[in-house]
């Protein structure tokens, strides 16, 4: 039964940036009998009051480890979409409660949307479009800035969903594919993508366009930085769906200016969002989004019901897919009539 008391529904609280109105709908619309929704696009300390009394957070928004103590109802802390650099992910360990993504659910969505950057950037389509609407045609001008996918060689760095997504759609441009992962795929899996393993210095000496589907943290932290870059051919293309973090934007920048960099296709930016003071925010060799990389209105149902699942699946003590779980606690919170099957999963 859940664990309000009072009421007869499980209280999950949809907590963020994503969930605008056209989402909150479609989310309303595919939720299951037993959950009672509450929504805010709030991401401080107005948004906590929803968390503290539910059963469940779908979220994205920072959580910290004082926020899940003191929601002592809380069963599963679920993010929407794969991201968790913001999520403190020792103190739900402390706290006992376990931390899911929807692994993969947005993984075709943030793939399409790469390609949209790694094009975009090549032909500086957002020049093109501001000198347009400027009253401007550019036509000759434009010519020594672009330049053809076809023919270049694209390098991935990180090859989960995302990244074997990206290299599924790359198959009709008639490029070469190399990537960089710690764990390296199957044979199977790179003749099925045509993807080449390499190690991560070749990957930055090789590439002429590189496109960034990797974690951040601590272990990415600035891993796109003035060596790695100063190792890139002169003229390549960087292209970040992931997280702002792995990049160091002032090296990149320089790089950029330098000629270094021919051009970048941005999603993903340190801090969020983008300061107005931001030297990118100048550059016509940059093609910006503000991470929305994966937010496609026909897409929320999909995570929606990714996420629901494993709330049921808390629910009921089933195993949350290992895919999906980001933390397990040693010591998980008990609650009455759950074995919390799904916090040993």
């Amino acid at each position: 039964m859940p664990s309000n008391g009072s009421s007869n529904k499980f209280k999950v609280a949809c907590v963020g940036r994503a969930f605008g109105p056209e989402a909150e709908a479609i989310i309303r619309d595919v939720a299951p009998a037993e959950f009672d929704l509450t929504f805010s696009v709030e991401t401080g300390e107005a948004a906590h009051p929803l968390v503290h009394e539910s059963d469940f957070i779908l979220v994205t928004m920072p959580v910290t480890e004082k926020l899940i103590q003191e929601s002592p109802k809380l069963r599963l802390v679920h993010k929407w979409g794969i991201g968790v650099d913001k999520i403190d992910l020792e103190g739900a360990e402390r706290q006992g409660v376990p931390v899911a993504i929807t692994a993969g659910s947005n993984a075709g969505a943030v793939a399409e949307h790469t390609l949209l950057l790694i094009l975009g950037a090549l032909r500086r389509i957002s020049l093109a479009d501001r000198s347009m609407r400027a009253g401007e045609w550019i036509y000759t001008e434009l010519r020594p800035l672009c330049r053809k996918l076809s023919g270049k060689k694209v390098g991935i760095l990180g090859f989960g969903n995302i990244g074997k997504n990206v290299a599924q759609r790359l198959q009709g441009f008639e490029v070469e594919i190399i990537y960089h992962d710690p764990y390296r795929a199957s044979e199977e899996v790179e003749k099925k993508l045509n993807a080449r393993y390499v190690s991560f210095d070749d990957l930055m000496a090789e590439s002429d366009i590189l496109t960034l589907h990797c974690p951040g943290g601590e272990a990415n932290h600035h891993i796109i930085n003035a060596r790695s870059l100063a190792r890139m051919k002169r003229g390549s293309v960087l292209v970040n769906c992931a997280r702002g973090d792995v990049v160091d934007e002032q090296a990149m920048v320089a790089a950029l200016n330098s000629g270094q960099l021919l051009s970048a296709g941005l999603d993903a930016f340190e801090p969020e969002p983008l300061p107005a003071s931001s030297k990118l925010l100048a550059m016509d060799n940059v093609v910006l989004t503000p991470h929305t990389a994966g937010s496609v209105l026909d897409n929320v149902a999909p995570v929606a019901l990714h996420a629901f699942r494993n709330m049921q699946r808390v629910i009921n003590g089933e195993p949350i897919p290992r895919s999906d779980l980001v933390v397990v606690p040693s010591k998980p919170r008990q609650f009455a009539g759950s074995d919390a099957g799904a916090q040993r999963a």
